[in-house]
């Protein structure tokens, strides 16, 4: 912490690009919180395909089911619907 207040203290473009960065991730995080709350199961995987095009099918489902927050049950009968 002490490294950080000193790079902040001596390279205020530092502490600038700090603050956007976290901006950045404080709206990424803000976003998945609305997603885990306020969609549907279809939703939450459909916009996971689209974000994880390329990788999607390396993923074991029982990790994606915990990333989306749905049952490893509700992501089969998703899949088996495709």
């Amino acid at each position: 912490m002490n490294d950080l207040v000193y790079l902040f203290d001596h390279f205020p473009e530092m502490e600038r690009y700090s603050r956007l960065s976290m901006g950045t991730v404080f709206g990424h995080l803000m976003e998945r919180i609305a997603s885990l709350r306020f969609t549907t199961a279809k939703e939450k995987y459909d916009h996971f395909l689209q974000t994880y095009h390329d990788i999607h099918h390396r993923i074991p489902l029982g990790m994606v089911a915990s990333y989306l927050g749905i049952a490893q049950e509700t992501l089969s009968r998703l899949r088996a619907e495709r």
